[in-house]
C-alpha cells in the first residue's frame, strides 16, 4: 500500500535554510541566487530539467545558467555532474565547521571563565546586536574567534572592523577577512594603532585626490596606484613638494602615474630624502648636462678646398689630343 500526500503547487512552500539567507546569499550574484532557489524547487518535486529549461523559466541566457552552476559548485552549494545536480546539505556543513573535533586538549578548562573571555563574549554579543539585529548565524562566531586568534585584535579593534565594513556596505565574511588581514599586516592590534593607521589612510586619500586632479585622471586612484602612493609616503618618506616635482615631469606621458613612480623610485635610490636634497641633485644634474662635450660643428664645404694647379705641359698634351681627334673625324 502506497501513501501519498496531495501536493498543490499553489498551496505548497519551498524551504530555504536560514544559513543560506544570512551568510551565503549576500555574497552571490542575483542570477546565481535565482538558479539556486529554482534548483531547490526542482529537487523537492524530483523534476528533470535542462539548462535551456532553466534559462527559459528564469529569463536568463543558457550561458548565465551554466556560469551560475559553476559558481554554486565553487561555493559548495551543489555537486554538478554531466547528468545530475545534487544540492549539498549546507546546515550539516556549517555544523561540522563549528563543532569540528579538537586536535589538542584544552590545557586550562577554566580559561573560558576569565575576565578576558568574558570581555570577548561581550564584544561578540555587541557585534551581533549592532550589525545583525541579534540574528548573527553560528558561522560568524567561528570566523570572529579565528580572527581573534590569528590577528590578536583586541575587542575595540574587532568592533571597529565590523563598523568599517558595515559603513562600506560590505558586511560579508570574505570582505571582512580581507580587511582584517590588511590591518594585521600593518601590525594593528589595539585601538591606538588603529587610529594612527586610519589617520594615515585619510592623509593618503587627500594626497591621492590632489594627485588625481594634478594628472587630470578624471577618477579616483585605483588600489594599485594607492599602493604606489603609500610607498612614496611611508617607505620613501616623501612629502607633497617632492611628489609634485615628479608630477611636473610627467606632462605628455601616456601613463603619467607609472612614470612618476619610476622617477620617485630613482630619486629614492639616489638617496634623496628631502626637498633641499632634491634641489641640489637637480641643479647638479643640470650642471653636468651643460658641461657635456659638444660635438664640433661642421665647417661649410663651400670655398673650403684648394684649387688644383696645372702646368704648361698638361695644356700641351690636351691640345695634341684634341687635334688628333679632329683629324680622325675628317
Amino acid at each position: 500500500m502506497q501513501f501519498e500526500f496531495i501536493k498543490d503547487i499553489l498551496l505548497s512552500d519551498t524551504l530555504v535554510p536560514d544559513i543560506f539567507l544570512s551568510d551565503i546569499m549576500p555574497g552571490l550574484p542575483s542570477d546565481a541566487v535565482k538558479v539556486y532557489l529554482y534548483c531547490i524547487f526542482l529537487c523537492k518535486y524530483d523534476k528533470e530539467a535542462l539548462p535551456e529549461d532553466l534559462a527559459a523559466k528564469l529569463d536568463l541566457s543558457v550561458d548565465t545558467v551554466k556560469a551560475s552552476f559553476v559558481l554554486l559548485e565553487q561555493e559548495g552549494l551543489i555537486v554538478h555532474t554531466p547528468k545530475t545536480i545534487s544540492l549539498t546539505n549546507i546546515k550539516e556543513k556549517t555544523l561540522s565547521k563549528i563543532y569540528s573535533k579538537r586536535t589538542t586538549s584544552d590545557s586550562n578548562p577554566k580559561e573560558r571563565q576569565t575576565k578576558a573571555n568574558i570581555k570577548r563574549n561581550q564584544c561578540i554579543d555587541s557585534i551581533n546586536k549592532m550589525f545583525f539585529q541579534g540574528l548573527m548565524s553560528p558561522s560568524w562566531y567561528t570566523s570572529i574567534d579565528n580572527w581573534f586568534l590569528n590577528y590578536r585584535f583586541d575587542e575595540d579593534v574587532m568592533v571597529s572592523l565590523f563598523k568599517y565594513c558595515y559603513d562600506n556596505n560590505a558586511l560579508n565574511v570574505k570582505y571582512i577577512g580581507k580587511v582584517a588581514e590588511t590591518w594585521a599586516s600593518k601590525n594593528i592590534t589595539n585601538h591606538w594603532e588603529l587610529e594612527k593607521y586610519i589617520e594615515a589612510r585619510e592623509q593618503t586619500k587627500k594626497i591621492g585626490k590632489k594627485i588625481a586632479q594634478s594628472l587630470r585622471l578624471g577618477k579616483a586612484l585605483t588600489a594599485y596606484e594607492e599602493n604606489h602612493l603609500e610607498t612614496w609616503l611611508e617607505e620613501y618618506g616623501y612629502d607633497m613638494p617632492i611628489i609634485e616635482e615628479a608630477l611636473k615631469r610627467t606632462v605628455g606621458k601616456s601613463t603619467p602615474f607609472k612614470y612618476a613612480h619610476s622617477i620617485l623610485t630613482n630619486w629614492h635610490k639616489e638617496g634623496i630624502k628631502s626637498f633641499d636634497q632634491l634641489k641640489a641633485y637637480l641643479e647638479a644634474s643640470a650642471s653636468k648636462k651643460g658641461k657635456s662635450v659638444q660635438t664640433p660643428s661642421k665647417t661649410p664645404r663651400r670655398d673650403n678646398f684648394q684649387q688644383r694647379k696645372y702646368g704648361d705641359d698638361i695644356f700641351s698634351k690636351l691640345e695634341q689630343q684634341s687635334t688628333a681627334r679632329k683629324d680622325n673625324d675628317a
